[in-house]
């Protein structure tokens, strides 16, 4: 008995997200519901009421509804002097929503209404999360808001702290909210001025604040829930939190793992090549330049902070930066990228390959399946090719541009990161439209955008080819 036998003599019938889900893949549905947000947002932001004196161009405010809803963070205009309260109000909930989903919004909304979810409901929504599985998709979605108000509230309120003593209590208050927000969700929006978070470099409860709270939306909600679980059943049991730790999943481990890595090494990076730069730290007290580098370490993965001047780094660093930038965060959480468990998995793949072993990935004495293998592979050649493409595009509308700015920017925005050089409010109308097709592209994923637009072929017969004699290098 198939479904629609079964409501017709239960009686019930399907909810209209059912049919729709039933009707197209959940790659378009993500991606229709991005872009109706996108639209809505660029409307609400073009408003008289949303702009301070003349209303920007549109097309300056879909950059930036964009830039937005994606979690980049890039803007062709200064957010804190643009906009009003109210078009302060509407990136924050552009923020919000690009930051956990809107699949997951309307989600919430459903389970208001009733308690339970269809099947087809549950294999949309679990997809738009990045669950696995089926298992328990509701009480899943329900924990992704809950952790989310937790997190922002707890740095809302450590940043109220702070930015009450300099801005007074009203504006104090909303200027904490909006960057708890947009750190969280990795937005990288401030609503203090045209310089980011500059003039904090040696601000301890910013830097501090702000840094945890984009590390912590950038892991992704699945390590965190295998953490709060770890540490419940520890104190409940008793045992030592050592012999939790290797109960942990391979994913979080690799996530854990890989992050902590990519962080002191970015550290150390900055301050190898900017420890004798004047433009950016080597002026700053010892206490400013350790801030300083470890802010731009978390920052360049992930957020579209900073607390020293892009556009003064030396240019090794910006190369090795746009590397970073590339791996970006980890999967299932508000962090854009090629994702930190790719790279594990790539560069434990590479090191059997040379070592004359099967080109395997083992992670914590586990083999990954060939599957995930291949899929890292095309996440790594889809990235780099969609940025060669791209940068070759800005090349040829932004002719009076370096290159390696060029670069920088197209990194930024695949990855969702949203540090700049400084060129964004200077681009034309064509290379602002390739930044926001690289920023909506690195939001969905380019396998989500391929996905979306690929009709499934049927395959009738499984055909195993001959090896083919090619000589490799």
């Amino acid at each position: 008995m198939n479904i629609k036998e079964l409501n017709a003599i239960t009686g019930r019938r399907r909810s209209w997200i059912e049919r729709v889900a039933k009707a197209n893949n959940p790659a378009k549905l993500l991606m229709i519901t991005f872009l109706i947000v996108i639209l809505s947002g660029s409307v609400l932001l073009s408003l008289p009421v949303s702009n301070q004196g003349a209303p920007s161009s549109y097309l300056n405010n879909l950059f930036v509804a964009v830039s937005a809803v994606c979690v980049t963070g890039l803007s062709t205009v200064t957010a804190a002097s643009q906009y009003t309260h109210f078009g302060k109000i509407v990136l924050i909930l552009l923020m919000q929503i690009g930051g956990i989903g809107p699949m997951t919004i309307i989600a919430i909304f459903i389970l208001r209404n009733r308690k339970r979810m269809a099947t087809e409901e549950k294999k949309l929504f679990a997809s738009a999360a990045g669950k696995s599985d089926l298992y328990n998709v509701s009480g899943y979605i329900r924990r992704i808001i809950l952790y989310t108000v937790i997190f922002e509230v707890c740095g809302f309120i450590l940043l109220s702290f702070r930015l009450i003593s300099l801005y007074g209590m009203r504006e104090g208050l909303f200027n904490a909210l909006f960057l708890s927000v947009s750190a969280f969700t990795n937005a990288g929006f401030d609503p203090i001025g045209s310089d980011s978070l500059i003039r904090y470099v040696g601000d301890p409860i910013i830097n501090l604040t702000v840094m945890t709270l984009i590390i912590f939306g950038g892991l992704g909600f699945m390590v965190w829930f295998e953490l709060k679980d770890l540490l419940v059943s520890k104190f409940r049991r008793g045992k030592t939190l050592a012999r939790k730790v290797k109960r942990l999943s391979e994913h979080s481990v690799t996530v854990l793992r890989t992050t902590l890595i990519l962080i002191v090494s970015g550290f150390f990076l900055v301050y190898l090549f900017e420890s004798e730069n004047a433009g950016t730290i080597m002026n700053l007290n010892g206490e400013s330049r350790f801030f300083a580098c470890l802010f731009q370490s978390v920052t360049l993965r992930t957020a579209g902070f900073a607390t020293v001047n892009f556009g003064m780094c030396t240019r090794p660093l910006l190369l090795i930066m746009c590397v970073y930038m590339l791996i970006g965060g980890s999967p299932g959480g508000t962090a854009g990228g090629m994702k930190t468990t790719t790279i594990a998995v790539l560069y434990s793949s590479a090191l059997n390959t040379l070592d004359d072993r099967k080109p395997d990935a083992v992670i914590r004495n586990r083999r990954v399946a060939p599957s995930l293998l291949k899929h890292a592979y095309v996440i790594l050649t889809l990235y780099i090719s969609i940025t060669f493409m791209a940068v070759l595009a800005l090349t040829i509308v932004e002719p009076s541009v370096g290159l390696l700015e060029l670069l920088f920017e197209a990194v930024s925005a695949i990855a969702t990161v949203g540090v700049s050089t400084g060129i964004t409010s200077s681009l034309s109308a064509g290379g602002k439209i390739v930044i926001m097709i690289l920023m909506f592209i690195g939001r969905l994923g380019p396998l989500s955008v391929y996905a979306a637009f690929h009709k499934e072929r049927r395959v009738t017969n499984h055909i195993e080819y001959p090896d083919a004699n090619i000589i490799i290098g």
